[in-house]
This record gives structure tokens, sequence and C-alpha cells, in this order.
């Protein structure tokens, strides 16, 4: 005798899953990664000298290199000046006691090429406080890349773990033939899965510390945007998984999945050497691995959940 029920619950949790995992696809996935804000990079541009030094007025680098950042303390107003013959667009006026950010063409027209054989490049921002004249010198710096073959290793090995712990764990808690999972991976896939909603909840909290201008809470909700919403899922997922519900291994492998998802956007991490993080940098690629890679061989274990859903026993 067939589960009708059971197919239709089957059917149901797929749909779901592919609400969740594809929808934000055509949404604003792509445009909170797509360069709209700091991202990985090979390359930090830093300021050599402010010319003539003005008591008050401070020029520095932030979110990275992609911004630079001016402080107006010189009771007078800045004029930051476009480029030679361009219109003014980015370029701030700020006064006096106010600060702006503005990405400036100037310092991306330096990363262009690449390193020089020096390797750096210089480039210049020109001022005006009030009617003085005054030069921003600054250059393109190219750290060490880190070692990229490392960091993808790591990231197979945690795709790998985690897809043998939810396959084992599959079938907790379901009835018929091949969905009988086994309880003693029950805890290590409660485990994995808060691991790596943990991971990427560190990958947020230290990007967020970047974003300058904004409350930190505010950078947090805007660095993790509708990822939010899957820690709980995760959570809950593993307090299943753990008291051996059945619903309790899907959880997981859709936490993993939309984690993997979105974490796949800053693989670039793997390669660059200056990342949007405000803590060790080595830090944040771990967390990639963990987010990646352990909700990768999580989603890929749904595949083996789903089964025990459709999974018909015999009457």
């Amino acid at each position: 005798m067939r589960l009708r029920p059971r197919r239709a619950v089957a059917r149901l949790v797929a749909g779901i899953i592919a609400a969740v995992v594809l929808v934000p696809l055509g949404t604003g996935t792509a445009a909170a990664h797509g360069g709209d804000g700091p991202e990985p990079s090979a390359h930090l541009p830093r300021i050599l000298a402010v010319e003539p030094a003005v008591p008050g007025l401070a020029v520095t680098v932030i979110e990275g290199g992609y911004r630079l950042r001016v402080d107006n303390g010189t009771g007078t107003t800045v004029t930051v000046l476009p480029p030679n013959g361009a219109a003014r667009s980015s370029e701030p006026v700020v006064p006096p006691g106010g600060s702006a950010r503005w990405a400036d063409l100037r310092v991306a027209a330096a990363e262009a090429g690449g390193p020089p054989p020096e390797g750096t490049r210089a480039w210049t921002v020109p001022l005006l406080v009030g009617d003085v004249p005054v030069l921003v010198r600054g250059e393109q710096t190219w750290p060490p890349p880190p070692a990229a073959l490392l960091w993808w290793a790591l990231t197979a090995l945690a795709a790998i773990g985690a897809a043998l712990i939810g396959i084992g764990a599959a079938g907790i808690g379901a009835v018929g033939p091949g969905a009988v999972g086994r309880p003693r991976l029950a805890v290590p896939l409660a485990a994995t899965t808060l691991l790596v909603a943990a991971a990427h909840a560190v990958h947020i909290l230290g990007s967020a510390l970047v974003v300058d201008g904004t409350a930190y809470p505010q950078a947090v909700l805007g660095s993790a945007g509708v990822t939010v919403v899957v820690w709980p899922i995760a959570v809950a997922g593993a307090v299943l998984a753990a008291r051996g519900r059945r619903y309790g291994p899907l959880l997981c492998a859709l936490a993993g999945a939309v984690l993997a998802q979105f974490s796949a956007f800053e693989l670039a991490a793997f390669s660059n050497a200056v990342l949007p993080f405000g803590w060790n940098p080595d830090l944040d690629r771990a967390m990639i691995v963990l987010t990646f890679g352990g909700g990768l061989g999580l989603f890929l274990s749904g595949f083996r959940v789903l089964g025990t859903f459709t999974a018909t026993p015999r009457s």
C-alpha cells in the first residue's frame, strides 16, 4: 500500500526548498554581492601624505579600500575636486564639522592593469580647503595572495564530511525500506548544522565591522539580509535532529542549502588578499570554508532526506 499523504508532504517540502533556495536568485542576492559594496580584492590603497598638512583635516581609506573618507575639522568647507575635465559625480563637498565617504575614480584607475613591476602605483586626489589647494597623495598596493588551493581543499573536506554525516542521519525517525537513519549520527548532524550557522554568523559580524557610517546593528542586518531567517531554521533543525525527529535532517539540509548559496558569493576570498572583514582575514576564510563547504554537504544530504519521505513500505 502506498502512503500518498507522505508523498504529498515530500512534494510540499521540496517546493518549499526550491522557493527558499531559488527565489533569492531573482531578487536582491546578485545586487547585494555583485559589486555594490566592499568585496574581496587583490589590491589595497593607502594614503601617504596630505600636502600641505591642514590642521583638522583627515583623509582615510575605509571598507577595505572600497571608499575614502574625509573628516573636516578645519572650520571651512572642503571640496573634493573631480578628475580633470570630468563633471562632478560622487566627489563630496564637506561642510565644517562634517564627514563624507566616496569611491574615487582616480583610486579605481590605479587598480587597472594589475600590479606594476615596482609593486605599487601612485594616485592623487585634489581638494580645496576653502580656497587653498590641497593634494592627497596615495598609492595602490598588492599584498601577497593567500594559498587558494589550501582553502579549496579544506572546503572540499568540509563538504564531504557534512554530506556523509547528513546522509547517514537522513532517515532518523522515518519508516520504510532504506529509511532508517543512524541514531548515533543525530548529535553530529546537529553539531555540524550549528557549526555552519555559527560560521556564517561570524562572517556577517566581522563583515559588518567595516561598514562605515552605519550603526553596527543596522550594518549586521544589512550584511546578513534574508539569511537572518536561516539561523533559527538551523537551530530548529539541530534540535529536532538531536531528538531523533525525522524533520530535523530536512531542516538541517534546508539551512545548509541557503547558507551555501549565499556564501558562494564570498568564495573570491580564497584568492584575494584584501577582505572587507574586521578581524583576521584567515578567520573569515575559515568561516567561508565552513559555511559554503559544510552547507553544501548538508544540501547534498537533503536528496537522501527527501528519499526517506517518498519511501513506500510494503503492506
